[in-house]
Protein backbone atom coordinates (compact mmCIF):
# COMPACT_ATOMS: atom_id res chain seq x y z
CA UNK A 1 0.00 0.00 0.00
CA UNK A 2 2.82 2.36 0.49
CA UNK A 3 4.61 2.44 -2.76
CA UNK A 4 1.00 3.77 -4.61
CA UNK A 5 0.88 6.71 -1.62
CA UNK A 6 4.62 7.41 -2.73
CA UNK A 7 4.07 7.31 -6.00
CA UNK A 8 1.03 9.51 -5.93
CA UNK A 9 3.01 11.98 -3.83
CA UNK A 10 5.74 12.24 -6.43
CA UNK A 11 3.61 12.95 -9.05
CA UNK A 12 1.94 15.55 -7.75
CA UNK A 13 5.40 17.73 -7.19
CA UNK A 14 6.14 17.16 -10.73
CA UNK A 15 8.63 13.93 -9.95
CA UNK A 16 7.74 10.22 -11.22
CA UNK A 17 9.48 6.87 -10.53
CA UNK A 18 9.06 3.75 -12.59
CA UNK A 19 10.70 0.92 -11.15
CA UNK A 20 10.18 -1.02 -14.48
CA UNK A 21 12.16 1.09 -16.87
CA UNK A 22 14.85 2.76 -14.15
CA UNK A 23 14.21 6.32 -14.54
CA UNK A 24 12.74 9.13 -12.65
CA UNK A 25 11.05 12.03 -14.90
CA UNK A 26 11.59 15.30 -13.62
CA UNK A 27 8.87 18.57 -14.78
CA UNK A 28 11.53 21.17 -15.74
CA UNK A 29 11.41 24.04 -18.23
CA UNK A 30 14.26 25.50 -20.27
CA UNK A 31 16.13 28.24 -18.21
CA UNK A 32 17.03 31.91 -19.48
CA UNK A 33 21.00 31.68 -20.11
CA UNK A 34 20.75 35.48 -19.10
CA UNK A 35 19.27 36.35 -16.00
CA UNK A 36 18.04 40.29 -16.11
CA UNK A 37 20.27 41.91 -12.52
CA UNK A 38 23.54 40.01 -14.09
CA UNK A 39 25.38 42.03 -16.76
CA UNK A 40 26.74 38.91 -18.32
CA UNK A 41 26.00 35.25 -19.58
CA UNK A 42 28.13 32.85 -17.68
CA UNK A 43 29.34 28.96 -18.34
CA UNK A 44 27.24 26.08 -17.73
CA UNK A 45 27.94 24.33 -14.80
CA UNK A 46 25.09 22.63 -13.49
CA UNK A 47 22.18 20.88 -15.85
CA UNK A 48 19.09 21.28 -13.21
CA UNK A 49 18.44 23.75 -10.33
CA UNK A 50 15.65 25.72 -8.94
CA UNK A 51 14.99 28.51 -10.86
CA UNK A 52 16.19 32.49 -9.78
CA UNK A 53 15.83 33.62 -7.07
CA UNK A 54 15.66 29.97 -4.95
CA UNK A 55 18.26 28.59 -7.14
CA UNK A 56 21.79 29.23 -6.16
CA UNK A 57 23.23 28.44 -9.53
CA UNK A 58 20.30 29.48 -11.86
CA UNK A 59 22.20 31.74 -13.47
CA UNK A 60 24.78 28.92 -15.16
CA UNK A 61 21.95 25.51 -15.79
CA UNK A 62 20.21 24.23 -18.89
CA UNK A 63 16.60 23.46 -16.99
CA UNK A 64 15.37 24.98 -13.43
CA UNK A 65 12.33 22.70 -11.91
CA UNK A 66 10.12 23.66 -8.66
CA UNK A 67 10.41 20.22 -7.09
CA UNK A 68 12.77 19.41 -3.70
CA UNK A 69 16.02 17.86 -4.85
CA UNK A 70 15.15 15.23 -1.66
CA UNK A 71 11.95 14.29 -3.74
CA UNK A 72 14.22 13.19 -6.39
CA UNK A 73 16.48 11.46 -4.19
CA UNK A 74 13.69 9.30 -2.86
CA UNK A 75 12.66 8.64 -6.33
CA UNK A 76 16.01 7.13 -7.64
CA UNK A 77 16.32 5.32 -4.18
CA UNK A 78 12.85 4.15 -4.74
CA UNK A 79 13.47 2.19 -8.04
CA UNK A 80 16.70 0.68 -6.46
CA UNK A 81 19.85 2.96 -7.12
CA UNK A 82 22.09 3.78 -4.38
CA UNK A 83 23.81 7.35 -3.34
CA UNK A 84 27.53 7.27 -2.83
CA UNK A 85 29.33 10.60 -2.28
CA UNK A 86 29.58 14.07 -3.73
CA UNK A 87 32.37 15.90 -4.46
CA UNK A 88 33.36 19.41 -3.56
CA UNK A 89 36.80 20.24 -5.29
CA UNK A 90 39.33 17.32 -5.63
CA UNK A 91 38.12 14.14 -5.22
CA UNK A 92 36.43 10.95 -6.60
CA UNK A 93 32.68 10.68 -6.94
CA UNK A 94 30.91 7.32 -6.41
CA UNK A 95 26.95 6.57 -6.54
CA UNK A 96 25.00 4.98 -8.99
CA UNK A 97 25.74 5.11 -12.84
CA UNK A 98 22.69 7.36 -14.75
CA UNK A 99 21.95 8.44 -18.51
CA UNK A 100 20.48 11.88 -18.45
CA UNK A 101 18.07 12.88 -20.99
CA UNK A 102 15.52 15.40 -21.86
CA UNK A 103 12.12 15.04 -23.23
CA UNK A 104 11.49 17.67 -25.83
CA UNK A 105 7.86 18.91 -26.54
CA UNK A 106 7.65 16.58 -29.52
CA UNK A 107 8.59 13.48 -27.57
CA UNK A 108 12.00 13.15 -28.67
CA UNK A 109 14.70 11.78 -25.93
CA UNK A 110 18.49 13.66 -26.21
CA UNK A 111 20.90 12.90 -24.00
CA UNK A 112 21.88 16.37 -22.36
CA UNK A 113 25.38 16.03 -23.21
CA UNK A 114 24.26 16.60 -26.54
CA UNK A 115 23.16 20.16 -25.71
CA UNK A 116 26.15 21.41 -24.64
CA UNK A 117 29.07 22.99 -26.53
CA UNK A 118 32.73 24.01 -25.51
CA UNK A 119 31.83 28.03 -25.81
CA UNK A 120 34.72 28.78 -27.77
CA UNK A 121 35.40 26.27 -30.62
CA UNK A 122 31.80 24.81 -30.69
CA UNK A 123 32.81 21.67 -29.94
CA UNK A 124 30.17 19.12 -28.39
CA UNK A 125 30.59 17.80 -24.97
CA UNK A 126 31.05 13.88 -24.98
CA UNK A 127 28.99 11.36 -23.25
CA UNK A 128 29.95 10.99 -20.06
CA UNK A 129 28.30 8.58 -16.80
CA UNK A 130 26.72 10.55 -14.50
CA UNK A 131 26.13 9.55 -10.78
CA UNK A 132 23.62 9.08 -8.15
CA UNK A 133 25.63 10.88 -5.79
CA UNK A 134 23.19 12.00 -3.09
CA UNK A 135 24.03 15.47 -1.22
CA UNK A 136 26.21 16.84 1.59
CA UNK A 137 24.21 18.10 4.88
CA UNK A 138 24.22 21.94 4.93
CA UNK A 139 23.53 23.29 8.49
CA UNK A 140 21.52 19.55 9.41
CA UNK A 141 19.35 20.09 6.53
CA UNK A 142 19.58 18.40 3.07
CA UNK A 143 21.97 20.27 1.20
CA UNK A 144 20.52 20.35 -2.23
CA UNK A 145 17.70 21.87 -1.00
CA UNK A 146 19.15 24.67 0.43
CA UNK A 147 21.19 25.16 -2.81
CA UNK A 148 18.58 24.45 -4.99
CA UNK A 149 21.05 22.26 -7.40
CA UNK A 150 20.06 18.62 -8.40
CA UNK A 151 22.37 18.01 -11.22
CA UNK A 152 26.34 18.96 -11.19
CA UNK A 153 28.32 19.19 -14.31
CA UNK A 154 31.99 20.01 -12.46
CA UNK A 155 32.38 19.27 -8.61
CA UNK A 156 31.51 22.72 -7.90
CA UNK A 157 28.73 22.07 -4.96
CA UNK A 158 28.33 18.63 -3.53
CA UNK A 159 25.03 20.28 -2.20
CA UNK A 160 23.18 18.52 -4.94
CA UNK A 161 21.82 15.33 -6.25
CA UNK A 162 24.12 13.82 -8.51
CA UNK A 163 27.15 14.87 -10.18
CA UNK A 164 29.47 13.91 -13.24
CA UNK A 165 32.70 12.26 -13.37
CA UNK A 166 34.15 15.55 -14.33
CA UNK A 167 36.82 17.32 -12.30
CA UNK A 168 37.57 21.15 -11.45
CA UNK A 169 40.65 20.93 -13.94
CA UNK A 170 38.64 20.46 -16.54
CA UNK A 171 36.13 23.40 -15.47
CA UNK A 172 39.18 25.51 -15.65
CA UNK A 173 40.26 24.03 -19.32
CA UNK A 174 36.84 24.04 -21.03
CA UNK A 175 33.61 26.67 -20.82
CA UNK A 176 30.61 25.14 -21.37
CA UNK A 177 27.40 26.54 -23.30
CA UNK A 178 24.31 25.22 -24.75
CA UNK A 179 24.34 24.24 -28.26
CA UNK A 180 23.12 26.77 -30.60
CA UNK A 181 19.94 26.22 -31.60
CA UNK A 182 19.56 22.43 -29.85
CA UNK A 183 16.91 23.72 -27.48
CA UNK A 184 13.64 24.97 -27.73
CA UNK A 185 12.65 28.60 -26.44
CA UNK A 186 13.58 30.10 -22.74
CA UNK A 187 10.37 28.49 -20.74
CA UNK A 188 9.46 25.78 -22.94
CA UNK A 189 8.13 22.87 -20.53
CA UNK A 190 10.35 19.63 -21.11
CA UNK A 191 10.74 16.82 -18.90
CA UNK A 192 14.40 15.65 -17.37
CA UNK A 193 14.65 11.83 -17.60
CA UNK A 194 16.73 10.48 -14.80
CA UNK A 195 17.33 6.41 -16.30
CA UNK A 196 19.73 4.05 -14.56
CA UNK A 197 22.99 3.28 -16.92
CA UNK A 198 22.72 -0.13 -18.49
CA UNK A 199 26.99 0.53 -19.04
CA UNK A 200 30.35 2.76 -19.96
CA UNK A 201 29.06 5.68 -21.94
CA UNK A 202 29.10 6.07 -25.56
CA UNK A 203 32.50 6.54 -27.68
CA UNK A 204 32.11 10.16 -28.76
CA UNK A 205 32.77 10.58 -32.33
CA UNK A 206 36.40 11.19 -33.74
CA UNK A 207 35.34 14.48 -34.90
CA UNK A 208 33.91 15.81 -31.69
CA UNK A 209 37.49 15.92 -30.38
CA UNK A 210 39.47 19.03 -30.62
CA UNK A 211 42.98 17.64 -28.99
CA UNK A 212 44.88 21.25 -30.23
CA UNK A 213 42.31 22.59 -27.45
CA UNK A 214 42.92 19.77 -24.98
CA UNK A 215 39.09 18.95 -25.77
CA UNK A 216 39.84 15.27 -25.17
CA UNK A 217 40.43 15.78 -21.57
CA UNK A 218 36.74 15.25 -21.10
CA UNK A 219 36.58 11.79 -22.38
CA UNK A 220 38.86 10.74 -19.78
CA UNK A 221 36.69 11.39 -17.46
CA UNK A 222 33.85 10.29 -19.22
CA UNK A 223 34.31 6.61 -18.55
CA UNK A 224 35.95 3.33 -20.13
CA UNK A 225 37.47 4.28 -23.20
CA UNK A 226 41.05 4.61 -24.91
CA UNK A 227 42.08 7.24 -22.66
CA UNK A 228 42.89 6.91 -18.78
CA UNK A 229 40.55 8.74 -16.00
CA UNK A 230 42.63 11.50 -15.02
CA UNK A 231 44.60 11.31 -11.73
CA UNK A 232 43.18 12.73 -8.90
CA UNK A 233 44.07 12.52 -4.86
CA UNK A 234 41.85 10.27 -3.34
CA UNK A 235 41.05 10.30 0.28
CA UNK A 236 42.19 14.24 0.96
CA UNK A 237 41.93 15.16 4.85
CA UNK A 238 39.88 18.54 5.37
CA UNK A 239 41.33 21.70 5.37
CA UNK A 240 42.94 22.23 8.89
CA UNK A 241 40.88 24.66 10.63
CA UNK A 242 42.01 28.22 10.18
CA UNK A 243 42.85 27.56 6.67
CA UNK A 244 40.68 29.54 3.74
CA UNK A 245 38.32 27.72 1.90
CA UNK A 246 39.66 27.38 -1.62
CA UNK A 247 35.77 27.89 -2.62
CA UNK A 248 35.65 30.76 -1.22
CA UNK A 249 35.96 33.04 -4.17
CA UNK A 250 33.10 30.88 -5.66
CA UNK A 251 30.66 31.64 -3.25
CA UNK A 252 27.01 31.31 -4.88
CA UNK A 253 24.67 33.95 -6.40
CA UNK A 254 22.10 35.21 -3.79
CA UNK A 255 18.71 37.01 -4.00
CA UNK A 256 20.46 39.68 -1.61
CA UNK A 257 23.56 40.51 -4.24
CA UNK A 258 22.19 44.07 -5.80
CA UNK A 259 21.90 44.19 -9.44
CA UNK A 260 25.42 45.85 -10.12
CA UNK A 261 27.10 43.56 -8.61
CA UNK A 262 28.99 40.81 -10.65
CA UNK A 263 28.95 37.17 -9.20
CA UNK A 264 32.16 36.35 -7.52
CA UNK A 265 31.99 33.10 -8.75
CA UNK A 266 32.64 34.55 -12.81
CA UNK A 267 36.12 33.47 -14.76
Amino acid sequence: MMLPMIAALLAVQGVTADAAKKEVRVACKIAPRKLPNLPEIYPIEVIATHPAPKGQKAHETVVTFEAAPSEVHKALESIGLKPGKPVRGEGQVTGAGLEVLLEMPDKRQVRVETLLSEKKTGKPLPPLLWHFTGSAQKDGKFGADVSGTLISLYPVTDETVMQSALTMKEEGLIKMDTMKGALPPEGTAVTLILRAAAGPPPAPAAAALDPERQVTVLSRAAGPGPLPPPAVTPGLAPPATGVADPFEHRREVRATIPDVVKPVDAK
